[in-house]
């Protein structure tokens, strides 16, 4: 195309496993239900593997499908949580889900870690917060 130009440092090759990720829901502006509902559920897929588990490709494909979950999200389903403190909302989101401390565990990364936070005996770092916000659909800032 003839005026546009590719900088080699963004044109890197995409690993099979962002283009497997792609193909099962490709990275678009999300049209209703059904397609939130299917991104969640791959984004969901993703953030509950262990931190830094993923390869760049996957974590790339993460933020961005994050990204639009969250426009979606914030265009659709506005939660105020101003007047709610962090902990307040997650346990007001596990008790909605029927989640026990052992699928937060799997969220955060460990059990015992759920445990720590939802006793109060750990903070919420900001790469948990991050797959808090991703698992429930929430900006990662509403769990610090």
């Amino acid at each position: 195309m003839e005026g546009f130009a590719v900088s080699k440092t963004i044109n890197r090759p995409a690993s099979d496993r962002y283009l497997a990720l792609v193909k099962r829901f490709p990275l678009r502006p999300i049209h209703g239900e059904r397609e939130y509902d299917a991104a969640v559920e791959v984004m969901n897929a993703l953030a509950v593997r262990d931190e830094g588990s993923l390869d760049r490709g996957e974590q790339d494909y993460l933020d961005t499908l994050t990204l639009l979950v969250e426009t979606y999200d914030n265009r659709h389903f506005q939660i105020d949580t101003s007047e709610v403190t962090p902990m307040e909302l997650l346990r007001h989101l596990m008790e909605s889900r029927g989640m026990s401390v052992a699928d937060l565990g799997r969220v955060v990364g460990s059990q015992p870690l759920a445990s720590m936070i939802l006793s109060g005996k750990r903070e919420i770092s900001r790469g948990k917060a991050k797959a808090l916000g991703a698992y429930f659909g929430l900006d990662a800032g509403a769990f610090v």
